[in-house]
C-alpha cells in the first residue's frame, strides 16, 4: 500500500523564477522597445524630408536705370546748365555714370551743340552700337556727318551714340537703350571721338579732359 500512495501522490514543485531573471527579462523588453521607437522616428524623420517644399532663392531681379545727360555748347550764353563760357570746350554733364550689370539703361542725352563736327572718312562712330536709339523721338542707326556733333562712346563695351547737333535755339534729343552683360562689371571710359577740342587736330583740351568730353562710367 504505501508503494502505490506513493506512485498515486506525485506532486510536481514549479521553481520560483528568480529576482535577476526578472531582471534580464524587462531589460530585454526596454531595448526591443527603444529598438522600434527609434526605427519609427527615423522612419518619420525621412519622410517628413521628402515631403518638405523645396527651398528656392529667388533670382535678382534686373532694374531699368534711367541716366540723363546734357550736351553743352561751348557758348557764353543759353539756358542755364547748357553753356560753359569756354571757347572750343563744350562739355557734357554730368562727367561720370553708374549703373549695374544686366540692368535696362536708358540714356537720354539733349545736345545743345549746333555745330557739325565730322568724324574722318570711314570713322564707325556715325554708327549706333551696343543698343537702340531714338532722334527725336524716331529710330535710327545712324547721325552723318552732316549732322554729328559729338559721340558718346565706350569702345570696350562696344558702344557708341552718336549725338545729332541741336537745332537753332533749341536742342536734340537722343535716347540709347542698352544692357550691358553681367561679366562686363568693372570701369570704363566714356569719351567722344568727333575732332571737336580747340587743337589743330581737334583732338586736345576738352576732348583730352574728364569732367569735359570724357568721363568715367562704372559698371558695379
Amino acid at each position: 500500500m504505501k508503494h502505490i500512495d506513493s506512485m498515486t501522490r506525485t506532486t510536481t514543485h514549479r521553481k520560483p523564477t528568480s529576482s535577476a531573471g526578472a531582471l534580464r527579462l524587462i531589460g530585454v523588453g526596454l531595448i526591443v522597445g527603444a529598438i522600434a521607437v527609434t526605427a519609427s522616428a527615423c522612419g518619420g524623420s525621412s519622410t517628413g524630408a521628402a515631403d518638405a517644399p523645396a527651398v528656392t532663392t529667388a533670382a535678382p531681379v534686373a532694374k531699368t536705370v534711367n541716366i540723363d545727360m546734357i550736351g553743352k555748347i561751348d557758348a557764353d550764353k543759353g539756358p542755364v546748365g547748357t553753356f560753359t563760357s569756354k571757347e572750343h570746350w563744350p562739355a557734357m554733364a554730368p562727367g561720370d555714370v553708374t549703373f549695374a550689370a544686366g540692368d535696362t539703361v536708358v540714356l537720354t542725352i539733349k545736345e545743345y551743340d549746333d555745330a557739325p563736327t565730322a568724324l574722318p572718312a570711314g570713322s564707325p562712330y556715325n554708327a549706333v552700337a551696343g543698343g537702340t536709339m531714338t532722334l527725336d523721338g524716331a529710330a535710327t542707326t545712324t547721325v552723318s556727318n552732316e549732322n554729328i556733333a559729338h559721340t558718346f562712346s565706350i569702345p570696350e563695351l562696344g558702344i557708341n551714340v552718336p549725338l545729332s547737333k541741336a537745332p537753332d535755339g533749341g536742342f536734340s534729343t537722343t535716347v540709347f537703350t542698352f544692357t550691358v552683360a553681367k561679366d562686363k562689371a568693372g570701369s570704363y571710359t566714356w569719351r567722344c571721338f568727333t575732332p571737336c577740342g580747340g587743337d589743330p587736330k581737334g583732338m586736345g583740351g576738352s576732348m583730352a579732359t574728364k569732367g569735359w568730353m570724357q568721363g568715367n562710367v562704372v559698371v558695379s
